[in-house]
């Protein structure tokens, strides 16, 4: 936790201050929880990011390579793509390497800092997660990037914050219903995604069907 914290450190530091979000309703105070309580508005994220592209989260993956296919990277995106593929293995020590470096060049490299916060989902930071999604969001208030709700979803579901990693679940069914709009939609999505975040994937399923009793492959119609 304290090499992952240095990378946070990083983007506050860069940030000046913790950055919330655009478009996303803060709730009531509730200490109880890990993370601060941030909820979808009820309209749908549907901002192409092509900022996002070419790894696995990204909705344009398959168009591209893996990261750290293209022979030809700038340094940004060379320590981005190591980064998280350090991540993806748990080489906490390498990702935050890479990641800080990159941070130390570019701090409002939006592609940069979307990696940031998968990588801190599959090395189980999800405070970190959300401040690197944070940042991503203050650089372009007025977008609402279609990566946004499963993202949230699952960095909340790392939280164990059970409704809010559910209200989540919805609006990517909402915003993206083709990849997310159902939970056998959503297992076939996420099927080249890390074994961290497939097993996120179940559990945000499993708390979905706890909710209110629904049929898992009904989730975009409660």
């Amino acid at each position: 936790m304290k090499i992952r914290r240095v990378v946070c450190s990083v983007l506050f530091m860069v940030s000046g201050q913790a950055a919330f979000a655009a478009n996303l309703a803060p709730a009531a105070s509730n200490t109880t929880t890990a993370l601060p309580v941030l909820l979808p508005d009820g309209r749908p994220y549907t901002d192409p990011d092509l900022s996002a592209r070419g790894l696995p989260e990204a909705s344009a993956f398959n168009q591209g390579g893996y990261p750290g296919s293209a022979p030809q990277l700038s340094p940004v995106r060379k320590l981005t793509d190591e980064g998280w593929l350090a991540a993806s293995a748990h080489r906490a020590s390498a990702a935050q390497i890479n990641f800080h470096r990159a941070l130390r060049i570019k701090p409002n490299d939006r592609r940069l800092l979307w990696a940031v916060g998968w990588s801190m989902i599959n090395l189980n930071d999800p405070a970190c997660a959300l401040e690197a999604f944070q940042r991503n969001l203050s650089l372009r208030p007025q977008q609402r990037p279609q990566w946004v709700p499963m993202a949230m979803a699952l960095t909340y579901t790392a939280s164990g914050q059970r409704d809010v990693a559910v209200a989540w679940y919805r609006a990517a069914a909402l915003s993206d219903p083709l990849r997310f709009g159902t939970d056998n939609a959503t297992r076939r999505s996420t099927l080249h995604w890390t074994a961290s975040e497939r097993a996120l994937i179940k559990q945000l399923i499993g708390y979905a069907s706890q909710g209110d009793g629904a049929e898992n492959s009904e989730l975009a119609s409660r």
